[in-house]
């Protein structure tokens, strides 16, 4: 079996992001449909985990990819070569051993099935009781007279064997999400908020939708609306760009921007001024929510972004000219 090779992890934030987005520019090809229609027309798969697919959080498995291409009308057989070339990078080398592809979870991580699995300590029978000495071969261990002793000591074996374990798997379960020294959300975060009752939902895109086409160099307002959902009321909050600093040819943005109080219950509407890159292709950029000094209030949660399909813009023609 090839040897695998961890990946830089800048190749693995772009492959996993530049894959999200082709599948992203696929579904603004058909039509730009919603992703509960998507799922409707798969007939396997929810709304939630097509979505999560365009977000570029972690790569989607190879069954999650083939619904998502199977909805929007794609070449199965193009984008399985896709993804294959996207979990190499990703994933330091793709397994052809299966006809449905290396077994992935759906945040982007195999398991380490070629790792083989470290037997655990077995628990030695006590000897037979005989009615004479026993075998010289075989001589009476002081441990079997006290078999409880010997249990305790296995367990104790038992148990840091398993600590090791989720020590080096909790480390290879770190992802790039937005800077280098931000780790995956479901490995190293908190689960819950920052602060006890508070919840963001999210509403709608209500300028932009993802898939939309710009020109390059282009300036355009995108809108978000979202609702507290908590119980606590927000002062003093902002959308802080995720990718910081931005790399070169992303669309330009302000680093953040600011949120208007919002009581528990009551929506908001946040607004983003960007501007196009100068070259064609996509553009993706994600935000979280932050106090002045930069700090998270959700951790956990997924970013709100926008995602754009920026073209060339169209020469007139000669006849538009001469006119």
């Amino acid at each position: 079996m090839p040897e695998r090779v961890p990946p830089d992890r800048d190749q693995r934030k772009q492959a996993i992001t530049q894959f999200a987005d082709e599948l992203q520019a696929l579904r603004a090809a058909n039509g730009n449909p919603s992703f509960r229609k998507l799922a409707g027309r798969s007939g396997r798969i929810s709304h939630t985990a097509l979505h999560e697919a365009v977000a570029g959080n972690r790569l989607a498995s190879w069954a999650t990819t083939r619904e998502f291409v199977r909805a929007c009308g794609g070449d199965e057989a193009a984008w399985r070569a896709r993804w294959e070339r996207a979990a190499a990078l990703a994933l330091g080398q793709a397994d052809e051993s299966s006809p449905d592809g290396p077994a992935t979870f759906e945040n982007g991580e195999r398991p380490a099935e070629s790792e083989p699995a470290r037997p655990e300590p077995a628990i030695p029978p006590a000897p037979l009781a005989t009615s004479g000495a026993p075998a010289e071969s075989e001589p009476v261990r002081p441990e079997a007279s006290r078999p409880a002793r010997r249990f305790s000591r296995t367990i104790a074996v038992v148990a840091g064997i398993i600590t090791i374990l989720v020590a080096v798997g909790g480390a290879g379960l770190m992802l790039r999400s937005g800077s280098d020294e931000t780790p995956d959300p479901a490995a190293a975060t908190p689960a819950g908020p920052r602060v006890s009752g508070d919840r963001s939902r999210f509403i709608a895109d209500v300028t932009i939708p993802d898939g939309t086409s710009v020109t390059t160099n282009e300036t355009f307002v995108k809108v978000w609306e979202i609702q507290n959902s908590g119980t606590v009321p927000w002062y003093g909050r902002y959308l802080q760009r995720e990718d910081l600093p931005p790399a070169p040819g992303s669309c330009r943005t302000p680093d953040r921007v600011p949120i208007g109080n919002t009581l528990p219950n009551e929506r908001v509407k946040i607004s983003v001024t960007v501007t196009a890159p100068d070259r064609p292709g996509s553009c993706m950029v994600k935000w979280k929510m932050v106090d002045e000094q930069g700090r998270l209030f959700f951790p956990s949660a997924r970013p709100v972004y926008f995602l754009v399909n920026v073209v060339a813009p169209e020469e007139p023609s000669p006849e538009a000219e001469a006119n």
